[in-house]
């Protein structure tokens, strides 16, 4: 009665009820936070407000990479469309030189030299007509010297490289014509006093694969070539060559043989690769047996090693991997296939005519059994990632014994630099389970010389792995709660952290599946304790089984404090060290540094503020850190502190136009929901934002927003309304945070949102009756079932929504061929119980069955190829909607995918969704294609 009570008093333009009962008794509502949100102090006069074009031309950072001492670093500035341009700056001195055009940047060992892909405008691309126009335009590698400037393009190049010293920088020409196997090869000298040399190339031939030494001056490839005495026969032979004295060594005698796989060990002294048959053009998927070749540096020749194995076969499906000491080379083995006999194709005689087994040969059937421990369609997403899963194995070179570490294909080698043991991950026991329950899997301590298996864990969630200590003798894992360890010397396990009186799992968990820990910060070196997580702090649990709060402050702050892996080879953390930890404050969303001192646990605050910090890469070689600061003004340009964050510098600025345009600020609130949960959200208002006056809304939303306080908005024209275009329009841009009830997801996304719209009308924000809601894929769920239960939005936007839940249960989505099932029973749709076990929820959380109580205008939009939802739910919902004279448009985009790849779909959505929304909360014009639809099209 209470509950009925309150939606009735609410109802008034506030709450409308939702269907199902709330499972939490409904207390007092506490009052929210203050907030003063001011009018803007921006001048506006000389700002303009966005439009998709320039969204479009604002840039991100990709493909970054350093010099070997650090001290210069290349990157791309990618535009969302355009042309990439490729910079070289120096660490130290800010420095900078650009390539225009340009992309993949490599830098060679000392920083001298960089290189870097250039192609042709994108405006000569797309003038192009057809694919031959395409091919014919430039694919170029420019050389750049990094001290001064210079510039040498190279034309025609496909892939490049530079050798392990930097001497040489390798660049593969294309190919003349796409059927050509081979490419030439050619080495270009760099001068050790930064020039770039005039005349140095040395051809290295025609090649089908080549591989530099990660140090030193060795190039490893694939020469190919006719024989001699028969054109028709083509050869191969695997050649090194020497660039610090110009020799050339053959490694394997010409042969027949496909030698594939080239790869070096780390310190460049030893070279594996792969030889076997041919594949056979009519079956190329035939499994080919692989002899494994291996070159040390003392010889002249490559050696041949049969790694053989009763059954299987060495495949090239996994590339050989040294480890770092050279002492191991890691492979895979494939089954030895079945043979098959075929059937003739042409009947010879009138009994072959009518033969069943040759008119069966002819068949496309595939069959669904109900035991399969993959359904059909996920084998058919997964059949080439099938056919490249191998078993395990080692092979230690010094003994030249080969220890297989597995017998089946579904084992997963978690590949470290343990020199003694490793983990291995097999979920083949749960695979049918995962149709409706998720994903699990054992784990297994492995012995690197004897192959024993010793299994740590059963039935685990995939997402809770195990972690092995320095020596390889513990692996730490959590099941049940708890921290546990397993003693490979012993084979026993035992609790460790049982005295600290917190949980490991992660306390805001709202769906009915087990939750997951909040993860292991690594072992000591010298195996006393292993630091893990709770939600806030960092503990150290010692294997005597005391434990101890490292960080401290945390919970009572509610301050998240994380480890910064500085060096992600390390197996362990020093137990005297300083450490480098990120801090994230849950209440003011702010982000900071801190350094703690494992020896003495002191705690220091290096650098905080009312922004967002992400570290890029540690620089062991300077000293320093490259990290990225941000606000939503902020974009997250590269800087370079000193190791205690006492002198900063920027290192890059890719989008200085944002100087012209009217941007926003961002602001956090909170409310209650009617049963008394406090929840926050992000308010950002326009430049020029006026307290005076009230603004059109767009409510855009998930399930936690928040923490995108101090986040800069990704500058995209996709399936997602961009925030600062929108307040360039002179909207608000509201993300609230959503909570949910297990068996109530549409009801708990009303609950949430309706006090939280209430909230910006009482902070004099927003106007009651210019409020638009857009949401996609799981809040694109919401949006369709948000507007059953209330009128309070003027109009909606649900991209690729779910709008039946009883028959998107039993649906598949198509790009992992994965059933439905788990995503409602487990996951994310949170309803905790299957169809047939209780059919109820999987109804009242329908909005098609609720159609006939939408009043607010809906745009659906939705690919034909998407493979989450199945697009069929978006015309469950637009033919509901018909039947009963509502409004509403599909967007229906042909050959689009979950979200929309095409840029002209991701536009013209972009401008549809605009005019919407301007037309319902700003009283524009409809727009003929809301008014009046469009005929359908037939495209090319």
């Amino acid at each position: 009665m209470r509950r009925l009570a309150l939606c009735f008093a609410l109802a008034v333009g506030t709450f409308a009820c939702s269907q199902l009962p709330a499972s939490v008794t409904s207390t007092v509502i506490s009052s929210p936070s203050p907030v003063v949100i001011p009018s803007s102090k921006v001048v506006t006069d000389a700002l303009r407000p966005l439009t998709f074009s320039d969204v479009m031309q604002f840039r991100e950072i990709k493909e970054r990479s350093l010099s070997g001492n650090q001290q210069l670093m290349v990157y791309t500035a990618e535009p969302d469309y355009g042309d990439s341009t490729g910079y070289l700056v120096n660490v130290l001195t800010g420095q900078q030189f650009s390539v225009p055009y340009a992309d993949r940047g490599l830098l060679n060992a000392d920083g001298s030299f960089a290189l870097f892909r250039q192609r042709s405008p994108l405006l000569l691309r797309e003038q192009a007509t057809d694919k031959a126009g395409r091919d014919a335009l430039a694919h170029d590698a420019v050389l750049l010297n990094t001290a001064t400037g210079e510039q040498q393009l190279f034309r025609a190049i496909d892939r490049f490289a530079f050798s392990g010293d930097g001497s040489q920088a390798l660049l593969l020409a294309r190919k003349a014509d796409s059927k050509d196997k081979t490419q030439l090869l050619t080495a270009v000298q760099l001068s050790a006093v930064g020039r770039i040399a005039q005349g140095t190339q040395t051809e290295l031939g025609q090649v089908t694969e080549f591989a530099v030494a990660g140090q030193g001056s060795l190039v490893a490839y694939v020469h190919a070539f006719s024989d001699k005495d028969d054109d028709s026969l083509q050869l191969q032979q695997v050649m090194l060559w020497d660039a610090a004295f110009d020799r050339r060594f053959e490694l394997s005698p010409p042969s027949a043989a496909l030698n594939q796989q080239l790869t070096f060990s780390a310190d460049g002294q030893q070279l594996v690769f792969f030889a076997g048959n041919r594949p056979d053009d009519d079956n190329k998927e035939t499994e080919i047996a692989q002899q494994l070749w291996h070159w040390p540096a003392e010889l002249n020749k490559a050696a041949p090693h049969a790694l053989e194995r009763e059954g299987w076969l060495l495949s090239v499906q996994q590339a050989p991997r040294f480890s770092d000491d050279g002492q191991r080379v890691f492979v895979g083995f494939r089954p030895e296939p079945a043979v098959v006999t075929e059937p003739s194709a042409k009947p010879e005689t009138e009994a072959d005519l009518f033969a069943t087994e040759r008119l069966l040969a002819d068949r496309r059937l595939q069959v669904w059994h109900g035991q399969d421990d993959r359904i059909n369609p996920q084998q058919k997403a997964e059949y080439q990632q099938a056919l490249k899963r191998t078993a395990p194995a080692v092979f230690w070179l010094d003994e030249e014994k080969l220890v297989p570490l597995g017998d089946d294909v579904e084992d997963r080698l978690q590949l470290s630099e343990h020199s003694e043991a490793l983990l291995i991950s097999n979920g083949r026991p749960y695979l049918l389970d995962m149709t409706w329950d998720g994903r699990f899997h054992d784990v297994w301590h492995v012995n690197l010389r004897t192959g024993e298996r010793q299994q740590v864990f059963a039935r685990n969630r995939s997402i809770e792995r195990a972690h092995l200590s320095p020596s390889g003798r513990y692996a730490l894992y959590q099941q049940a709660g708890q921290w546990q360890l397993f003693d490979s010397k012993t084979g026993e396990r035992r609790i460790l952290g049982a005295d600290a009186n917190v949980s490991w799992l992660d306390e805001t968990h709202d769906r009915p599946e087990p939750a997951a820990s909040y993860g292991v910060a690594g072992w000591l070196a010298d195996e006393t304790a292993v630091l893990v997580y709770d939600r806030f702090d960092i503990w150290q649990l010692s294997l005597d089984g005391s434990s101890t709060n490292l960080t401290r402050i945390g919970r009572d702050n509610r301050q998240r404090f994380r480890l910064e892996r500085t060096d992600p080879k390390a197996l362990a953390i020093e137990p005297d060290a300083d450490v480098l930890l990120s801090r994230f404050d849950e209440e003011d969303k702010s982000y900071g540094f801190y350094q703690l001192s494992l020896s003495n646990q002191t705690l220091k605050q290096l650098l905080a503020d009312s922004k967002r910090f992400d570290l890029v890469e540690a620089l062991p070689e300077l000293g320093g850190y490259l990290y990225t600061e941000q606000s939503f003004r902020q974009f997250p340009n590269i800087w370079y502190a000193t190791a205690d964050f006492s002198k900063r510098r920027q290192l890059t600025d890719l989008n200085p136009q944002q100087a012209q345009f009217l941007w926003g600020d961002s602001h956090l609130i909170d409310w209650y929901t009617e049963d008394g949960e406090r929840l926050q959200g992000v308010v950002i208002t326009p430049d020029g934002y006026d307290v005076n006056r009230r603004y059109p809304v767009l409510v855009y939303y998930y399930e936690q927003f928040s923490q995108r306080l101090h986040h800069y908005n990704q500058m995209k024209v996709n399936h997602r309304p961009n925030f600062p275009f929108y307040l360039g329009q002179d909207y608000v841009v509201f993300l609230p945070d959503v909570r949910f009830r297990e068996g109530a997801p549409g009801p708990s996304a009303t609950e949430s949102l309706l006090p939280g719209i209430d909230r910006l009308i009482e902070l004099g924000i927003a106007d009651p009756a210019a409020i638009g809601l857009h949401g996609h894929s799981w809040s694109g769920y919401q949006t369709a079932f948000v507007v059953t239960e209330t009128d309070r939005f003027a109009a909606a936007v649900a991209g690729a929504p779910v709008s039946n839940m009883t028959s998107a249960y039993s649906g598949i989505r198509w790009q992992t061929g994965l059933a439905r099932l788990f995503q409602y029973e487990t996951g994310q749709s949170r309803l905790g119980v299957s169809m047939f076990e209780n059919l109820e929820p999987y109804l009242k959380n329908s909005p098609v069955f609720f159609a006939d109580r939408i009043h607010t205008p809906l745009l659906i939009q939705f690919g034909d190829k998407d493979g989450a939802v199945p697009w069929e739910q978006g015309i469950e919902l637009y033919l509901a909607m018909r039947r009963l004279s509502k409004d509403v448009v599909m967007l229906h985009y042909e050959g689009e995918g979950h979200h929309l790849q095409r840029f002209a779909n991701k536009l013209d959505y972009s401008i549809k969704m605009l005019e919407f929304f301007n037309h319902y909360l700003k009283g524009e014009p409809a727009p003929d294609w809301w008014q009046q639809g469009m005929p359908y099209q037939s495209y090319d």
